[in-house]
């Protein structure tokens, strides 16, 4: 008996040596207050061979250089996607990449981290796989499938001689088995789908869409040898119109009185006359003359602004066809622009320079 009890206690620390090797248990890792990206598996280490590499865990929120993509199932393929609603509608997979090493990583809602995690490979069972109920995780991944590696399989068996054998029998009758990525079906998804280049293109059609003339003329440096939508002849179309823009503010603002000649409107002569009212009370009579000048100064002040805003966008709708809006003008002259059609739209965007810096 003495001897059986020296090789239970030997065998017992040799199963705490090998699950202390091989990673027994993780802690959850899931991140608060978002998905979390981890890769749980090891891909080509080299960047420069072309090949992708896989992060270790990582907060997609703190991987504030990573972009974010979605593949979506069709039939026996993937489809690239940027669109987060296809993906929630249809599963697919979300992932982020790291452009500058190649890097890729997995972006679950959660990890997986339960008492059967063995060499940081989850044990999955039915429950855990219903993507319903469970979210995007890696045991609800297409790309996850059964891991049976040398280690974690050595793993498995001390942790029955730890357990007495349930760690295991406990959950073989709900289908669960250990799962983990599998990076070459991941790669072979990945190969015809070329991700530096769908970035590429989404960057250099977001940037055709500035509507700014610095932003245009900033897609027209950057594609102008390199347009395989030919999209720079359309940067140039919107630098054109917005070019049209300004020459007509600037006509408006030019043909308008300066705004020193609508204050004359509206400032008095005499703005003390203002102040007779008040001559029963001595006081009153006083602080009135001495304040006269600047109080109804500002109140001709305001009405010269509003009289001259109201001017110019009279003149600014007069030279955009179907322009002149009823009520469009007079609100611009108080407050702001509001329009209810496209050339009533124009006439706002040329009052407000849009697109002009």
């Amino acid at each position: 008996m003495k001897d059986k009890g020296m090789k239970t206690t030997a065998w017992l620390g040799v199963a705490m040596a090998a699950l202390l090797l091989t990673g027994c248990a993780t802690g959850n890792r899931e991140g608060a207050g978002g998905p979390v990206a981890t890769a749980p598996v090891q891909g080509p280490a080299n960047p420069a061979s072309g090949a992708y590499r896989w992060s270790n865990a990582v907060a997609l929120r703190e991987a504030d250089n990573a972009r974010v993509f979605y593949l979506i199932r069709d039939g026996a393929q993937w489809n690239f996607s940027f669109d987060a609603e296809a993906f929630k509608r249809s599963g697919g997979e979300r992932l982020a990449y790291w452009p500058d090493g190649k890097k890729l990583a997995f972006v679950f809602d959660h990890l997986v981290s339960n008492d059967r995690t063995i060499d940081a490979v989850p044990m999955c069972d039915d429950g855990e796989r219903n993507r319903a109920k469970q979210g995007y995780t890696l045991c609800t991944s297409a790309f996850s499938q059964k891991h049976t590696s040398g280690s974690t399989i050595f793993a498995r068996t001390f942790v029955g001689v730890l357990t007495a054998g349930t760690s295991e029998l406990t959950f073989a009758g709900k289908g669960a088995y250990h799962q983990r990525i599998s990076q070459q079906e991941v790669l072979a998804a990945l190969a015809p789908l070329d991700i530096d280049r769908q970035f590429w293109l989404r960057d250099y059609r977001q940037r055709a869409d500035a509507g700014t003339v610095s932003g245009l003329n900033d897609f027209i440096r950057r594609y102008e040898r390199d347009d395989p939508e030919r999209l720079v002849q359309k940067a140039r179309d919107g630098l054109a119109r917005l070019g049209k823009n300004a020459s007509i503010l600037e006509a408006a603002e030019r043909g308008a009185p300066k705004l020193a000649d609508y204050r004359r409107r509206y400032m008095p002569a005499n703005p003390k006359k203002y102040c007779k009212a008040l001559k029963g009370n001595a006081a009153d009579f006083q602080y009135c003359e001495a304040q006269a000048m600047s109080l109804v100064g500002a109140l001709a002040d305001q009405r010269a602004l509003t009289a001259r805003r109201a001017d110019v966008c009279q003149a600014v709708s007069k030279a955009v066809p179907g322009g002149g809006q009823p009520g469009m003008c007079q609100q611009y002259s108080s407050s702001h622009c509001r329009a209810t059609t496209a050339p009533g739209q124009q006439v706002c965007d040329i009052l407000n320079r849009k697109g002009q810096s």
